[in-house]
C-alpha cells in the first residue's frame, strides 16, 4: 500500500484535514508541526520520530500530514512514496528539503510529488502566480550559485589579487 505525506503550513488546516481524513478513511493521521516534539521529555511522549514510526509500521495505506518547516532537518520518512504540496512554501528550498524526507537511503518504492493548483481557463490563479514565482527562484539561485569546482586563478582574481 502507499503512503502519503501531505504538507501544509496552517495548523488549522492541519487539524480539520485530519478529523476529515479519520473519518473518510478510518484512520488515526498524525500531524507533526511545530506543537510536536522533537525530543521526549517523559518516555509517554509522542515526538516526531515516534509518529514516523508509527505511521511507517502501519501496513497498507497511511496519510501523515506535516508542516513542511517541521520537517525540514532531520527526519526520515521511507514509508512514504507519495508527497502532496498542499500549501507551498514560499521558499522553494524549504518546499524541496520537505520533498526530499523520503528520498532516503531504503526507499524501495518509486517517489511522486504532487503540486495541485487551482487553474481557470481565462486568467492566472494565485497558485499558477505563485508557481511561476517559486520557478523563478529556482533559476535565479541556479544562476548566481558558484560552478562546483573554482580554479586557484579563478578565486584570486575575485579577490582582487
Amino acid at each position: 500500500g502507499d503512503k502519503v505525506i501531505l504538507f501544509m503550513m496552517t495548523k488549522r488546516l492541519q487539524r480539520v484535514l485530519k478529523l476529515w481524513l479519520d473519518q473518510i478513511y478510518d484512520l488515526n493521521v498524525a500531524v507533526i508541526n511545530g506543537d510536536t516534539q522533537a525530543v521526549a521529555t517523559r518516555a509517554e511522549d509522542m515526538t516526531r520520530k515516534k509518529l514516523i514510526a508509527e505511521f511507517e509500521a502501519k501496513s497498507g495505506f497511511n496519510i501523515l500530514i506535516m508542516s513542511p518547516v517541521a520537517a525540514g532537518v532531520g527526519l526520515t520518512v521511507i514509508g512514504a512514496n507519495h508527497v502532496v504540496h498542499l500549501e507551498r512554501h514560499w521558499n522553494p528550498a524549504k518546499e524541496a528539503q520537505a520533498s526530499d524526507r523520503v528520498y532516503r537511503i531504503g526507499q524501495t518504492k518509486p517517489v511522486f510529488i504532487h503540486l495541485p493548483a487551482v487553474i481557470h481557463p481565462q486568467f492566472d490563479s494565485f497558485d499558477v502566480h505563485l508557481d511561476r514565482l517559486l520557478r523563478g527562484k529556482l533559476m535565479l539561485k541556479d544562476a548566481v550559485v558558484t560552478p562546483e569546482a573554482v580554479s586557484e586563478s579563478e578565486m584570486m582574481q575575485s579577490m582582487g589579487l
